[in-house]
């Protein structure tokens, strides 16, 4: 089990690092051509390998693009099926100063011959707090 949650951890970080580097092939290869994607800032469900790469390469092509930073993260495995949910923070340039915003994230991922692979990626802001 700690094998698979290792593994788990490690296909996050891997994810982190190519969107890191901004290159939406790596970002691309991480996913099952069967996966679906509620990116932070989509608009509409993607469920296409196609929308997953446009939606990456309009990330990277982005005057400033954002870097992510895990920040927290729990990790489930249920056989051939793992779990990550947690958070992150999304750095961005806006009206040219550095700003932190806080996302959260779930990857539910599948495991096949070469290792783990996305299948259902969400991510959306933090909302702000509420008083009642």
């Amino acid at each position: 089990m700690t094998h698979a949650i290792s593994g788990i951890t490690a296909a996050t970080q891997h994810w982190v690092d190519a969107f890191n580097a901004g290159d939406p092939a790596r970002l691309c290869a991480l996913y099952h051509a069967s996966a679906v994607l509620w990116g932070t800032t989509a608009q509409a469900l993607i469920t296409t390998p196609q929308g997953v790469r446009q939606y990456f390469e309009r990330h990277c092509v982005a005057e400033s693009p954002l870097k992510v930073t895990l920040t927290d993260q729990q990790v489930r495995v249920y056989g051939d099926t793992a779990i990550n949910t947690g958070s992150y923070t999304l750095a961005a340039a806006v009206q040219g100063q550095q700003r932190a915003l806080p996302a959260r994230f779930s990857f539910t991922y599948c495991k096949v011959a070469s290792g783990w692979l996305i299948v259902d990626h969400h991510s959306s802001f933090v909302p702000a707090a509420q008083v009642l």
